[in-house]
């Protein structure tokens, strides 16, 4: 591959503008746009085999920002193209930070399609540092559209949960202070807040009634209901008056805030079911690790897509998910707080902490290691502690994704 095509398109919902290139930096012909579908993919195949026939190069390498999904059917189709596919290819998904940042090392440039094609381009001249080359993988891409899915929406509920939090110290500025109950959207904390319209009424229920009625909406498992009333009359008492114009929309907003976390809540349990049944038909080990489920292991395994590509390196895996320090240093100087470079998948460093979260609770080595890191530093304690644990869990990961082999605890 001395003497490859280089091709930098901008992507967009209608339309791709390309610019081809050599090794060099020259320009292979004008810059061109063509249709973002099946004819304009095809028009645009048939021109990028005559640019490389007629320059006797002996590759393809194809860059395109990886905006939304507009580049997912292009690339898709370049992939599987026989006619591309006589010659080397390879396809290069690039971060928009990546352009934009390489972009910065130009004096003056100005933002339209047919530059920001010949800085994607001049980018893949550099070489340095470029993404995994885009290959289409049947086997993880179905589960890990669903484990995308499933981030997006653990997220929004995660947004609806607060902005409910927020409309509920309205009517009960005290409720998630005092926490009458454990889990403030349980089924029993959401009856309360849906059937009495001012916190006024359950001040002036009899005690014995406001217990009944607690057991009978927790189902009777409730160790203590008497506490739980205790509590929810003290909220009452020591919560902040509503006024009586604001007692109907804020009980509207509230209602329809709870009936949106419980649709979202459905939706996740949904997903869950897939990302199973999906995971059903790539074999593992991941899930003889305390903690983790099908939905962990999906969105780990999926993301990964083989420790091949990484070359069973775990500091490889780790760089791709994001869970890299940056070092500080100038001179003599040598800074002791370093942050994540969080330019990685984010994906797969969320599940990787959200399964470190899950491991740390069930296994001792692991309980024992978020704890040191815990206590190490006053500040920002939990989510430090947490990416370390992740950090540590990426090795196990790959190992156990290399090997094929079932997790065995450290003997203490």
């Amino acid at each position: 591959m001395s003497h490859p095509l280089l091709v930098g398109v901008d992507v967009h919902r209608k339309s791709n503008t390309v610019c081809l290139m050599d090794r060099q930096g020259q320009e292979i012909g004008p810059r061109f746009t063509a249709d973002n579908n099946r004819p304009g993919t095809e028009a645009f195949i048939q021109r990028v085999a005559q640019q490389v026939v007629a320059g006797n190069f002996d590759a393809i390498l194809i860059a395109a920002e990886a905006t939304g999904w507009y580049w997912y059917h292009f690339f898709r189709t370049l992939d599987q193209d026989p006619c591309l596919n006589r010659w080397p290819l390879e396809l290069y998904p690039f971060n928009p930070r990546l352009t934009a940042n390489f972009k910065k090392t130009y004096v003056d440039l100005d933002h339209c399609d047919p530059i920001d094609a010949f800085v994607a381009a001049d980018r893949l001249r550099l070489g340095r540092d470029l993404p995994a080359p885009f290959h289409y993988e049947e086997r993880y891409f179905p589960v890990r559209l669903l484990t995308r899915y499933r981030y997006h929406l653990v997220h929004n509920l995660a947004r609806e949960k607060a902005y409910c939090l927020a409309i509920l110290y309205l009517k009960a500025s005290e409720y998630t202070r005092l926490e009458p109950f454990t889990n403030l959207f349980g089924a029993a904390s959401r009856a309360v807040l849906q059937e009495f319209a001012a916190l006024e009424e359950i001040a002036a229920l009899p005690f014995d009634e406001l217990v009944e009625y607690i057991d009978r909406q927790g189902k009777r498992r409730f160790p203590d209901p008497t506490a739980n009333a205790r509590k929810l009359q003290q909220v009452a008492r020591n919560s902040y008056p509503l006024p009586e114009a604001l007692q109907q929309p804020v009980n509207l907003m509230l209602g329809m805030s709870l009936a949106t976390i419980t649709f979202l809540e459905q939706q996740e349990k949904r997903l869950n079911t897939a990302i199973a049944e999906g995971m059903a038909s790539i074999p593992h080990t991941l899930n003889t690790i305390p903690g983790f489920g099908p939905v962990f292991s999906a969105g780990i395994i999926t993301e990964i897509a083989g420790v091949e590509r990484f070359d069973y390196d775990q500091a490889k895996v780790a760089k791709f998910a994001g869970l890299k320090w940056r070092h500080h240093q100038s001179a003599d100087f040598q800074a002791e707080e370093t942050r994540l470079t969080r330019s990685g998948n984010r994906y797969l460093r969320y599940y990787f902490c959200e399964a470190a979260n899950a491991v740390r609770m069930r296994d001792p080595e692991y309980a024992a290691y978020y704890e040191r890191k815990y206590h190490e530093v006053r500040q920002h304690q939990h989510k430090r502690a947490l990416v370390l644990t992740a950090r540590k869990l990426v090795r196990l990961v790959v190992r156990l994704l290399t090997t094929n082999q079932p997790y065995q605890p450290r003997r203490p």
